[in-house]
């Protein structure tokens, strides 16, 4: 399917992390980084659109050598990896908080807050390992009581997926800024700075149009953002959400599937 998508008149390029550009060991390979090289060195804005954390995003973003913005915390932070520079923090409300902790308590759900700096976990338990492999980060024990006193930017609560699939719709019905990013995770973030609203502004400070946009993305945090550009494409792996808005399907991330997307656009745009 990849094939009929007209690669030359991208513009553009937005990337999830896990799951998309990071293989199924949650690791970026040198393939991927090889190939945002290369399509960042044709003037093409290559940008990260990723809930990991700001340290993680700027290392992925260092490694490949981008001088674009990169967006992080599901849309909460932007900022500039070449200065350093926060160009865009939105925080959670107090009242989102209290709501997504309460949900969390209430349907026996693992829970995490994130600052911009800092990552913090209730204790020991699965999102605190899930936490330990994608972001190959070490989340500090806190106190839920202690978020009223936080700058959050994101929430995330884990459950067995078979639970998830039972309980979704009503984390959805009573906090509807919630997106399921992975089969386990729900996630939370401020109502105006999902990861639509971040790219919106990172693709006008560009003075990109969205529909010269090429996007890939795997889970359904990554739905509405893939829903509004040009060129969506769901990787091979993707929840069925993404598939049913994406023009084309890439190979999987176990595959490098974003590598293999990356390297057709270059050479669309005349790359050897």
């Amino acid at each position: 399917m990849l094939d009929q998508l007209d690669l030359s008149a991208v513009r553009a390029v937005a990337l999830d992390v896990d799951g998309t550009l990071a293989g199924a060991d949650a690791q970026v390979s040198e393939r991927s980084i090889a190939a945002m090289r290369a399509v960042a060195a044709l003037d093409i804005p290559v940008i990260l659109l990723t809930g990991r954390t700001r340290r993680n995003a700027l290392d992925i973003a260092r490694r490949a050598g981008l001088p674009h913005v990169a967006i992080a915390c599901n849309g909460a932070l932007v900022f500039d990896p070449v200065s350093d520079e926060d160009l865009m923090v939105n925080p959670m409300s107090q009242a989102d908080k209290q709501v997504f902790a309460q949900l969390a308590d209430e349907l026996d759900m693992d829970l995490t807050w994130w600052t911009k700096d800092r990552m913090f976990v209730a204790g020991e338990g699965p999102i605190r390992e899930t936490i330990r492999v994608l972001n190959g980060e070490e989340a500090e024990i806190g106190d839920p009581a202690e978020l009223g006193e936080l700058v959050v930017m994101k929430m995330m609560a884990w459950a067995p997926s078979d639970r998830m699939d039972v309980i979704a719709d009503e984390i959805h019905r009573r906090l509807p800024n919630t997106q399921r990013s992975m089969d386990s995770l729900m996630e939370a973030v401020d109502a105006e700075s999902t990861k639509w609203h971040a790219l919106e502004w990172v693709l006008g400070r560009y003075g990109v149009d969205p529909a010269s946009v090429l996007g890939a993305g795997d889970g359904g945090n990554d739905v509405v953002w893939l829903s509004r550009i040009g060129f969506p494409v769901a990787m091979g792996n993707a929840r069925p959400e993404v598939h049913r808005v994406a023009r084309a399907v890439a190979l999987s991330n176990a595959e490098d599937g974003a590598a293999d997307l990356l390297e057709r656009l270059a050479t669309a745009h005349g790359a050897r």
